[in-house]
């Protein structure tokens, strides 16, 4: 109870401008230069927390910024990055798939924080954090995922016109260019917010920036592609299957689905691995980590300090 007064008390310190909280340079191997942030706490009692964003249009590391400062004043170690093909890191031209990004969350748990960690993942990241969790439990000792994907949305192969969308924008990098920036416009964005946040009064000129930022970062259209372009499916079954160590699932309650899209609720999802953990939280949608950070730091903190 008392740490839940805290929570509460703090104030929400946020980079509302759109700035950056990274201030560190690493090379991961097969993805380059990975720009990221080291927790700023040295509990050595404390197992270390690891924050891989989600991919989708202006995504990068700024998708955790009201959650961080809240981890940060309950003396959590806190790692986050942005993903490789994202803002300050590399973003060279390549195709990705899942499987690129389940040999980014290896190589990054190995090669910079170098202990067994409570990792939390958003939306389509989960497919692969839950991928590893399998693989190298070593590394992970528990997961938390937050609106994972895999059985309503982005479990299947690209149509046949996100395929020819990919193929026609990833040959044509000015009509690709053309595109991101103009997925990025402050009208565009708007306009898919409201799909991702219970309460509309949420989507600010705060949170525009945080989407803009990485809008004149052009080369970030290659992993955006990718996700537009159907590229990165997986079934929440094939990524799950052989998790062991104790997952966590978390949902905004008032996940809206984009336009015709069908949803899935923590029900769906519990009928394939009941053994996991779920919670769904009140008045929050698909960032229901920007929508309810206190909730969803205190069901953070209160998941990893188990054994």
């Amino acid at each position: 109870m008392k740490f839940l007064l805290i929570l509460i008390t703090l104030p929400l310190l946020a980079f509302a401008d759109g700035s950056s909280l990274l201030d560190r340079d690493t090379v991961v191997s097969d993805f380059g230069n990975i720009r990221y942030r080291a927790p700023i706490n040295d509990n050595i009692n404390k197992k270390p927390i690891v924050l891989f964003h989600g991919i989708y249009g202006g995504a990068s590391h700024r998708s955790w910024r009201e959650l961080v400062p809240l981890l940060d004043q309950a003396g959590e170690r806190v790692y986050l990055m942005d993903l490789p093909g994202v803002g300050e890191s590399d973003k060279p031209k390549r195709s990705y798939s899942l499987a690129d990004i389940d040999t980014f969350v290896e190589n990054f748990l190995v090669e910079v924080v170098k202990e067994r960690a409570t990792v939390v993942s958003e939306s389509i990241l989960s497919n692969g954090v839950l991928k590893i969790s399998a693989k190298r439990p070593d590394l992970i000792r528990r997961a938390i995922v937050l609106n994972p994907s895999g059985i309503s949305s982005l479990v299947d192969p690209p149509s046949a016109r996100e395929q020819g969308l990919y193929d026609r924008l990833y040959q044509n990098d000015n009509a690709a260019i053309g595109f991101y920036q103009n997925l990025l416009n402050p009208n565009s964005l708007r306009y898919f917010l409201e799909f991702g946040y219970f309460d509309d009064a949420t989507i600010d000129e705060n949170l525009i920036k945080d989407f803009l930022a990485v809008r004149d970062n052009i080369d970030q259209r290659f992993l955006t592609l990718s996700f537009v372009g159907g590229q990165l499916y997986r079934s929440f079954e094939e990524s799950s299957e052989g998790v062991f160590i104790p997952v966590l699932a978390i949902f905004g309650a008032e996940y809206e689905a984009f336009q015709d899209n069908p949803i899935s609720t923590a029900a769906d999802f519990e009928v394939i691995r009941p053994y996991f953990d779920y919670v769904e939280i009140k008045d929050s949608g698909s960032s229901v980590q920007r929508e309810k950070p206190v909730d969803v730091a205190k069901k953070i903190i209160d998941f990893a300090i188990l054994d």
